[in-house]
């Protein structure tokens, strides 16, 4: 997500860094991530104060390359750090199951990697291979989740081990990295989808001899045709034979957690639906035991302190545990989640203000959802963008192979239909003006706000009067390529075809493969 801010921070301004990958970035729309969040309620509580709460979430990095960025952020005057991260330990660069970079055990290693990557002369030689390699090679770029399919990881792999104590390592150096910059720092926990989303992969285990194989296959099968026959007791029965018999397939301790679930026995699902997530041989989500790395951090003899926001949230959620109520999918807060999350980070915050004597004690209230709501302009626009987003990527690997996907495409098919049911109603276009022209009343200078009303208005076919919104976008951040794109097809619809040609040809050079460009 771009950003622009001052090198020298203004005086009076208390300056806030949100950390991590693609969750702390706000997938799959950053206008609603936990840095926006974080920074409408402070400001809302505050008005007389200057915030500036920066996205500096990274789709598909790790804590290998944040402590580097920490680094560059700690030179920017910061205030305060917030750590959202944890998914990306395994799949991530320099992880077991990394497709980008190498697994390695070695924290000198992964250091001088690191620091090659980031020369000239690596990157000319990393493009010279990749040219020579063609599609023999590591790939250049992110290509989605569906990249990761044979690299599944067990529970019980001993790599993993290695992996925990890089990971706390690297969340100590951001640690290190914010005191020496005079900033304090929260380490979260980060939040999985347990209760609503099936493992993406599951392994028998190992020693699994052929003949138990077969009797295990009967029994989960048994327990599928009964519970498709609504007989709750004769599924759990069968599925328990079978967990006698293997114990580490994911998909079945899912299931027995759905059903102790469904029969109210609330703290028996939770330690099923959890032992079903690190169990996942696709390790998109963080396990328990990583998140214990962040719970068990040494931040005493720092200005450091931990969140735990898995558990906070949980406690929020159905039953205990954390699904769909809160997150998107796997692991990406919806618009609720990163709400309850901004809440409870809102204490944090506030207490290092008072710390700081920039703000008086006690600190006041959060403002309520609806005002969140409203202050983001999270719109039916907003929100049907946002299903049709998500429904793309359901009907693509790895969640096609999961047990519960067609359920979930179906429901959010119905979303997306409804949201644009609503959106083409005649009378819905003044409600969704006054949605946004509120918003950038209460925050003239935010740039997100007018380059999401602008593409509004473009879908809504006003783009006369998007045209101002976008170049306004534009002259606070003017290689985001959202704004190019809707100010290309604004233009275009208006008949002005070199404005559109300037701005499209600028996508090109940016992102030359970005979706929505039209053809040459």
């Amino acid at each position: 997500m771009p950003f622009r801010l001052p090198e020298k921070k203004a005086p009076g301004t208390y300056r806030i860094f949100v950390l991590g990958s693609s969750a702390a970035m706000g997938d799959p729309e950053p206008s609603f991530s936990l840095a926006r969040m974080l920074e409408t309620l402070l400001r809302a509580a505050y008005p007389e104060k200057h915030f500036e709460v920066i996205n500096a979430g990274i789709t598909a990095i790790n804590s290998h390359l944040l402590r580097v960025y920490a680094e560059d952020c700690a030179r920017l005057e910061p205030d305060l750090f917030i750590v959202y991260e944890g998914h990306n330990e395994v799949i991530g660069p320099f992880g077991p199951s990394g497709v980008f970079a190498p697994f390695l055990r070695s924290p000198a290693a992964i250091r001088f990697a690191v620091w090659m990557k980031g020369t000239r002369t690596a990157q000319l030689l990393g493009s010279a291979a990749r040219a020579l390699a063609g599609e023999r090679g590591a790939p250049a770029d992110w290509g989605g989740m569906q990249m990761f399919l044979r690299q599944q990881i067990a529970a019980d792999d001993p790599r993993l081990e290695a992996v925990r104590e890089q990971f706390r390592q690297n969340l100590t150096a951001i640690a290190d990295a914010a005191a020496r910059a005079g900033a304090s720092a929260l380490f979260c926990t980060v939040l999985t989808n347990d209760r609503d989303f099936a493992p993406f992969q599951s392994r028998h285990r190992a020693d699994l001899p052929a003949s138990e194989l077969t009797r295990w296959q009967t029994h989960f099968e048994a327990g599928g045709r009964a519970l498709r026959e609504g007989d709750l007791t004769t599924a759990e029965s069968a599925w328990r034979e079978a967990l006698a018999i293997d114990d580490r397939h994911a998909e079945l301790v899912f299931r027995l957690g759905r059903l102790a679930l469904q029969a109210g026995r609330d703290a028996e699902a939770r330690t099923f639906l959890r032992r079903a997530r690190d169990l996942d041989t696709l390790r998109f989500r963080t396990d328990s035991r990583l998140n214990d790395v962040v719970r068990t951090l040494d931040v005493d003899v720092r200005r450091a302190a931990v969140v735990d926001l898995s558990a906070a949230l949980a406690r929020r959620s159905s039953h205990g545990v954390a699904g769909d109520d809160l997150l998107y999918e796997h692991v990406h807060l919806n618009f609720r989640g990163t709400y309850e999350a901004a809440r409870v980070l809102f204490a944090s915050v506030t207490a290092d203000l008072a710390r700081r004597d920039f703000a008086a004690s006690p600190a006041p209230q959060p403002i309520d959802y609806e005002q969140a709501r409203l202050r983001l302009a999270y719109s039916a626009h907003e929100q049907a963008m946002i299903a049709l987003a998500l429904l793309g990527r359901f009907r693509s690997a790895p969640f096609t192979a999961q047990s519960d996907n067609t359920a979930r495409i179906d429901l959010w098919t119905r979303r997306a239909d409804a949201a644009q049911a609503l959106l083409g109603r005649p009378e819905v276009l003044p409600v969704l003006r006054r949605i946004y022209d509120d918003a950038l009343r209460a925050a003239p200078d935010d740039w997100v706000l007018a380059r999401n009303a602008g593409a509004m208005l473009v879908a809504r076919q006003s783009p006369g009067d998007a045209v101002p919104l976008l170049q306004r976008a534009l002259a606070w951040i003017d290689d985001d390529l959202d704004t190019l794109l809707a100010l290309g097809w604004a233009q275009r619809a208006l008949g002005r075809v070199h404005e559109a040609d300037t701005a499209f040809n600028r996508v090109r050079e940016l992102e030359p493969r970005y979706p929505g460009l039209p053809e040459k």
